[in-house]
């Protein structure tokens, strides 16, 4: 019996065991009497296979998907402010699976997010309780800021294009390093709490070039900071929803499609790492995105 239980729990280490889990959710949706969906099946099945390749760019990147998902929901008829709010909803069920697979794979550096987790929700949280107050004029005006400090970043990241990889094992964990990186946890965070901004287009290249770490880890552990960040901004939305301040945003029927989508394609993301000659072009992955990421905000 433990054997059949251990097998049981190693089954969600294997993509076929998503893909079945894919397949078999997309037949429930349409087969089954009483589940109709406010979805024809040909714009399901456009937008799952769309949310599989975000899921899969995205977790093997480390940016967040808003620069890929927010013109998509706009083509479809879908409010900017809807758009932003399903592009959260859908990078959490992404990043929570893909992150809880880089975790269980060793990947993330839990001591840095146990660092970085409460500084990322004190940011968060000012973020959004910023947004009832700061006029909409103003928000331009921050986006400049936070391109600015993203393009010096990106800059940097380009320089370190040939730069030997960091020996995981030799890095430790100093103290000083780690405090001048809270206000750019704090800061960074903020942003997503008030433009809905993934706070990894500042974390990853931080954490590579200050604190010496590798690109997959960086990676790895930057979206579990994220993932982390995205539920506890859920659960701001959540208390907003239900004191009145704000409503449900609409077009949530797309979450069927998409959260399903990201999920599979953050499973494909994870494994990219696993192959040697793809993996060393995840920091240049990263550099398209985040220049991607720039010119959307910028228009």
């Amino acid at each position: 019996m433990m054997e059949i239980w251990s097998r049981m729990l190693k089954l969600p280490l294997h993509l076929a065991f998503w893909i079945v889990t894919d397949a078999v959710y997309v037949f429930f949706l349409f087969s089954f009497p009483g589940m109709e969906i406010p979805l024809t099946f040909s714009k399901f099945i456009f937008i799952h296979i769309l949310a599989i390749i975000v899921g899969t760019m995205v977790m093997f990147s480390g940016l967040g998907a808003g620069v890929l998902w927010i013109p998509v929901l706009t083509f479809l008829n879908i409010s900017p402010s809807g758009a932003i709010s399903i592009s959260i909803f859908t990078q959490i069920a992404g990043k929570g699976t893909g992150s809880l697979t880089y975790l269980l794979n060793g990947m993330v550096d839990l001591k840095i997010a146990a660092r970085f987790i409460p500084r990322a929700f004190v940011g968060v949280t000012l973020g959004f309780l910023a947004g009832f107050y700061i006029p909409l004029e103003y928000e331009r005006i921050l986006i400049y800021i936070f391109l600015i400090i993203a393009g010096y970043l990106l800059m940097r990241t380009i320089q370190s294009l040939n730069d030997p990889a960091p020996d995981i094992d030799s890095l430790t964990l100093d103290e000083w390093p780690l405090r001048k990186s809270y206000p750019v946890v704090v800061l960074s965070s903020f942003f997503t709490g008030l433009l809905s901004i993934g706070n990894t287009d500042w974390l990853i290249p931080h954490m590579e070039q200050k604190l010496n770490m590798a690109t997959s880890r960086a990676v790895a552990t930057g979206l579990f900071i994220m993932f982390a960040t995205l539920l506890f901004f859920l659960f701001l939305v959540f208390i907003s929803v239900w004191t009145g301040s704000a409503d449900w945003p609409e077009g949530t029927s797309l979450l069927f499609a998409t959260c399903s989508g990201v999920i599979m394609g953050g499973q494909v993301g994870t494994r990219l790492v696993r192959i040697p000659w793809i993996q060393k072009y995840q920091k240049h992955a990263f550099i398209l995105l985040l220049a991607m990421s720039m010119i959307h905000l910028i228009w």
